[in-house]
């Protein structure tokens, strides 16, 4: 089987654009499961690394005019990612994923998330499915941390966004996180690398809100972050940090 790529036009709108590449995204995951020789499997993967950027790079393109006003959807964060999961589990079958769930206190206390339910599974989908590309067969650890307002999603030990072919991705998922009131970030050191998701909780977010507002949240975070860090290093159980 050969595989071709045919490309939108150079014209067509953002909509239409990633109309067409989503339905050749599906087209090469059916194609991956019929068998085939090594080199057309290496050839279907570089087409799908392709058509990653630039599906990323046409939603980009449209994410402000959709999330102009911010929907204000109220969502439960671990539901979320739940659902995000799902739909990469076709894609996770093939590539010998498995998640593993860590949640760090009951999620029925956590706060609720406001925004576009379909662009925050969007962000967490591009960190996941990153992920998995990156490091194929290596099961996917996955934590919840609520801090204060805000909660964070958190891949542990991840090889997200680690190639070039991934710049559009994280491009667009810390797009969406910014326009949640949010952010996205990588923390690394000797022993681990994290992807951190991180979103305001518990009313729906505001441009407007102050800048001393947001670099108070920032700093409590941090500061939790930190403590995290010092507890995980020192080997403590989850929950148990006296």
């Amino acid at each position: 089987m050969t595989a071709t790529l045919h490309l939108p036009a150079a014209d067509a709108d953002a909509a239409d654009f990633g109309r067409q590449l989503g339905s050749l995204r599906h087209q090469l995951q059916l194609a991956r499961l019929t068998p085939d020789t090594h080199r057309q499997t290496r050839q279907l993967a570089a087409l799908d690394a392709g058509l990653r950027v630039l599906t990323a790079r046409a939603d980009l393109q449209r994410l402000p005019h959709e999330l102009q006003p911010l929907p204000t959807e109220r969502l439960e964060p671990w539901p979320l990612l739940q659902q995000a999961w799902q739909e990469l589990a076709p894609m996770a079958a093939l590539l010998g994923v498995q998640a593993q769930f860590r949640p760090h206190a009951d999620p029925r206390a956590l706060g609720a998330l406001y925004g576009s339910g379909r662009w925050l599974r969007r962000l967490l989908s591009e960190c996941i499915e990153s992920a998995m590309v990156n490091a194929p067969g290596r099961p996917i650890e996955m934590e919840h941390r609520p801090v204060g307002s805000h909660t964070q999603i958190v891949l542990l030990g991840t090889r997200a966004f680690t190639t070039d072919h991934d710049g559009p991705a994280r491009a667009l998922a810390e797009a969406i996180a910014r326009a949640h009131g949010g952010d996205l970030r990588i923390e690394q050191d000797e022993d681990t690398r994290d992807l951190i998701v991180e979103l305001p909780t518990g009313a729906p977010f505001h441009a407007g809100e102050s800048s001393a507002q947001l670099q108070a949240a920032r700093f409590a975070q941090d500061l939790a972050a930190l403590q995290e860090r010092a507890r995980r290093r020192a080997g403590a159980p989850l929950g148990d940090e006296r």
